[in-house]
């Protein structure tokens, strides 16, 4: 009962109600896929087992390398010590009683400070290499300063490495040490040997010598062994703390809190091994291996995505198989689809066209089944929809432009102008200049704004009509606005559309001059560049967002600055789609806008119903 319920919802809510097409598509993809899919993981799961093994065993490989090498390079040290203790004088030293003078025991510093200066290497660019000695029974050497590699035993024999030094060994590596060479602090891993008479065996113990070395003189080591570049190696202590690191940071601290690692390390120092570490980051794989002699370990962390690159090979083989699988499968799909469901798509892709206003198509259908009569009773649909579309539009263009003429009717400029120049006689009579210019610079704004009734004017028309408003706004201001018109004769008569550049000013005004404290001015330039005539517009207002700006101009559902974005459309209409206006940012304050349109002194070519030409 259950399993016809599921099988009721899955074909009710899935099968029936995709198309044929995509049921087919499933159908030969899951034919085809299932069992590549199947066997494909069996063989990556199978192969992963074996790259994973090859990976632990390459890294225990490397981590034992390590090893030895550092074996080596302690034993390197310890032949130089050997060779140290072996030099004549530092024996007839140690094999020779207390010096019985102060003569005697400068003398037998000296000695002894020049042999260990042979075997120094201060220099940083080289193997950082600092011998000392420590002899029993010579307090006096504290005394003298000349020396830092010469002293008393009683400057270390209470320092804890010290304490701790086994009585016999032919040398002791002690950890991690430091040394200051001209003010800069070196790290260093410290080894210790013990020194005896060996010409006086009555004396079976009579100082220290210790050897210095660079940290990354073992560093280099760990450089060149590490299998990926994102691997970092290291080496800790018997106290789990980092003695060995390329990062200097890590030296001397716990290697359980600095580097979060697990407790299957940090808690069995004395076995070999590895495990992935996940972290949020990305999955971390761990090696260790302990050095037995000296209780040391060597951890390696390297990332799985840089050891993986075999396997991520691998991975791409079978993801190309299943890539071509699945290409055969919609190939062999789409053969059979594409012949059920080609009348439909194409159908559907016709009526996507006429959605966006395209009536002149007409669909051919050669085929002589079910679809030949819905092409033919839809081609038909589209020629009368297309009829009526063409009706109505006349219709309506006629109606608009009856409503334009019926306003324009009632509009008598003749009166206007008129009433305009009575008012700027009685202002002269009674002697008020400021009404008299506000009045005539309005006249001159209406008479120009008018044109009788043309569209595109002369340059020096429009010129005209912006320096009448400038003026009315300039009375309205009087010292807070300035402004500048700069036309050359030359370019005045070139044809433009008429009013373009006072809904610009009054912008700048309004949203820029009045908001600003102190003088405003605009600055009107026009010019020619070769076959087009650009204008600036520059204020130093409070400023705008350009792009906001110019994001309105291209946007024609946008509410914003309507009348900027009627400037801009009007130039596009009559002249082009490449023209326009355009915003940008002044370098200190305000904004500047451009206008470009092409230089022409007749509308030939254009569409304009204007009769003006010149």
């Amino acid at each position: 009962m259950l399993s016809r319920t599921i099988k009721r919802i899955i074909l009710k809510r899935f099968l029936f109600t995709t198309s044929i097409r995509s049921r087919l598509l499933l159908y030969f993809i899951s034919l085809i896929l299932l069992p590549t899919s199947i066997i494909s993981y069996t063989i990556y799961a199978k192969s992963t087992s074996i790259i994973t093994q090859k990976i632990n065993a390459s890294l225990e490989e490397k981590l034992a390398m390590i090893a030895i090498n550092i074996n080596q390079k302690l034993e390197a040290i310890n032949d130089i010590s050997a060779e140290i203790y072996l030099n004549r004088d530092l024996i007839r030293v140690l094999s020779s009683q207390h010096p019985f003078d102060k003569t005697a025991l400068v003398s037998e510093m000296s000695l002894l400070d020049k042999l260990l200066e042979s075997y120094s290497v201060p220099n940083v660019t080289q193997t950082l290499l600092i011998p000392r000695l420590y002899l029993i029974n010579r307090p006096e050497y504290l005394m003298y300063s000349f020396s830092d590699k010469v002293s008393d035993i009683s400057l270390i024999e209470q320092e804890p490495w010290y304490l701790d030094l086994p009585p016999k060994a032919e040398y002791t590596v002690v950890g991690l040490d430091k040394v200051v060479i001209s003010s800069t602090t070196h790290p260093t891993i410290k080894i210790a040997k013990r020194l005896f008479g060996l010409d006086d065996m009555l004396i079976p113990y009579n100082g220290l010598l210790t050897i210095d070395v660079d940290i990354d003189y073992f560093n280099n080591i760990l450089n060149k062994s590490k299998p990926t570049a994102g691997t970092s190696t290291f080496i800790m202590d018997k106290r789990n703390s980092i003695i060995i690191s390329p990062n200097t940071s890590l030296l001397g601290k716990a290697a359980s809190q600095e580097m979060e690692m697990s407790a299957s390390i940090t808690n069995n120092l004395e076995a070999n091994g590895s495990f992935i570490e996940k972290h949020s980051h990305g999955d971390i794989f761990v090696s260790y291996q302990h050095m037995t002699d000296l209780n040391w370990t060597i951890v390696s962390l390297t990332p799985m995505n840089e050891l993986n690159g075999e396997l991520n090979a691998f991975n791409k083989f079978i993801y190309i198989v299943i890539i071509l699988c699945s290409i055969l499968a919609l190939l062999m799909a789409l053969l059979l689809a594409d012949n059920i469901s080609y009348p439909i798509r194409k159908l559907v892709k016709s009526m996507k066209i006429v959605q966006n206003g395209n009536f002149e198509i007409s669909l051919d259908y050669k085929r002589n089944d079910e679809f030949s009569y819905l092409f033919k009773t839809y081609n038909k649909m589209l020629i009368e929809l297309k009829s009526l579309i063409d009706k109505l539009f006349i219709s309506e263009k006629v109606k608009r432009e009856a409503e334009l003429k019926a306003l324009q009717a009632q509009i008598n400029p003749h009166f206007l102008y008129n009433t305009l120049d009575s008012v700027n006689w009685m202002a002269i009579k009674h002697k008020v200049p400021d009404i008299s210019t506000m009045v005539t610079s309005l006249s001159d704004t209406f008479r120009y704004s008018l044109s009788k009734g043309n569209t595109i004017i002369p340059l020096l028309d429009e010129k005209k009509q912006v320096e009448s408003y400038l003026r009315i706004q300039k009375i309205r201001f009087k010292d807070k606005l300035d402004y500048s018109i700069d036309f050359p004769q030359e370019i005045l008569g070139y044809l433009t559309v008429k009013l373009i550049l006072q809904p610009i000013v009054e912008n700048s005004i309004i949203h820029g001059i009045e908001k600003r404290r102190g003088i405003g001015t605009i600055i009107i330039k026009g010019e020619r560049l070769d076959s087009l005539i650009e204008i600036t517009i520059s204020d130093n207002g409070v400023g705008a967002d350009v792009k906001e700006l110019n994001a309105i101009l291209n946007d024609p559902n946008s509410l914003k600055s309507f009348a900027i974005q009627n400037v801009n459309e009007r130039i596009k209409h009559f002249f082009g789609n490449e023209y326009g206006i355009q915003f940008y940012n002044n370098e200190e304050s305000g904004v500047t806008v451009r206008l470009r349109f092409p230089a022409v002194t007749t509308m030939e070519g254009y569409d304009v119903n204007d009769d003006h030409s010149r």
